[in-house]
């Protein structure tokens, strides 16, 4: 399952090229997550002050539909997969919902995906969401929360 998730960025007014980020949940990477938040629960019957737990990770690919459209500099196949992929994010409707499933065939040109660098899996009771540092800069990322039952339909889908 492709999952393209929301980021947000500790400056409103800058975020590196790392609008979205998605993600490629195979039935072994949500096992994982799954008993990741498994071990959270736990921690938390020892200790109720634990609220969550992180793990490095560097499965999400941060990335921005953006490209300097005017620039005579990039070819017209590359500008026209920007517009292409512009409209694929817009009626999948990530902006609105946060967090939605993309098609199979959905790619990302490498251009556009941004260099991050300490990227971080958060565990918490819900689910799993990711943060990183964008490489030469003093911002961190967020993404939106990838539910616990988004992980687990990839395990019934898997067994389907």
């Amino acid at each position: 399952m492709i999952v393209i998730v929301k980021v947000w960025s500790t400056n409103p007014d800058y975020s590196a090229g790392c609008d979205y980020a998605v993600v490629e949940i195979s039935e072994d990477f949500a096992k994982v997550m799954l008993r990741r938040i498994g071990v959270l629960s736990e921690q938390k019957v020892l200790d109720p002050a634990a609220c969550e737990t992180y793990y490095w990770d560097a499965s999400p690919q941060y990335f921005s539909s953006w490209i300097d459209r005017a620039s005579e500099s990039q070819p017209r196949e590359v500008q026209a997969t920007c517009i292409e992929l512009d409209d694929t994010l817009a009626h999948l409707e990530v902006d609105t919902c946060e967090v939605v499933t993309a098609p199979d065939d959905f790619r990302v040109l490498d251009s556009q995906i941004a260099a991050v660098e300490c990227s971080q899996m958060i565990v918490r009771d819900g689910g799993i969401a990711f943060t990183a540092i964008p490489k030469h800069t003093g911002i961190y990322l967020t993404t939106a929360e990838i539910p616990k039952q988004v992980l687990e339909s990839v395990l019934t889908t898997a067994t389907a």
